[in-house]
């Protein structure tokens, strides 16, 4: 008994099949140093910083809207920094990821280091909501990293 294409015991596995093939080009071209991971965790970064900067609005001020503004650009610009230089050097040179990483880091630290240095402490920055946004967006950032790495497919035989 041969099978009509209007048979609904037949199951139309195109769709499935297009998807596969799509996401296994994305892992091909871009693999391990993707920067796709970006755009879901400053949204995240984003939305948590805005709660919080219109909490610290409401109840401490413009000092503390300040505050939250700044530690989640500098949360935003510390990881954001990282995959950049990560991602070029991996494609790049693979071998050489893991001096990339401390130089990176080592700048970054003395970067935010002359900067939490020269901020006046009773200037326009209120610093313990400029430290709660740092750490709320920490969380945040890594939150939104490992929902993206946990819900990535990741193929470890080629689909072909």
């Amino acid at each position: 008994m041969t099978e009509s294409p209007s048979d609904p015991r037949r199951v139309d596995l195109t769709p499935s099949i297009d998807a596969t093939r799509q996401i296994a080009e994305r892992s091909r071209t871009r693999g391990m140093w993707s920067l796709a991971h970006l755009r879901l965790c400053w949204t995240a970064l984003l939305a948590a910083g805005a709660v919080l900067g219109v909490i610290g609005g409401l109840t401490a001020g413009s000092r503390a809207l300040a505050g939250v503004a700044l530690g989640t650009a500098i949360v935003g610009l510390f990881f954001t920094v990282s995959a950049v230089v990560l991602a070029r050097v991996g494609s790049r040179n693979p071998q050489a990821v893991m001096m990339g990483a401390l130089t990176t880091y080592v700048a970054k630290v003395i970067a935010l280091g002359v900067v939490l240095v020269l901020m006046p402490v009773d200037g326009p920055v209120d610093t313990r909501w400029l430290a709660g946004a740092v750490a709320l967006g920490v969380f945040t950032w890594l939150a939104a990293h490992l929902r993206y790495v946990w819900t990535l497919k990741i193929f470890y035989v080629d689909p072909q």
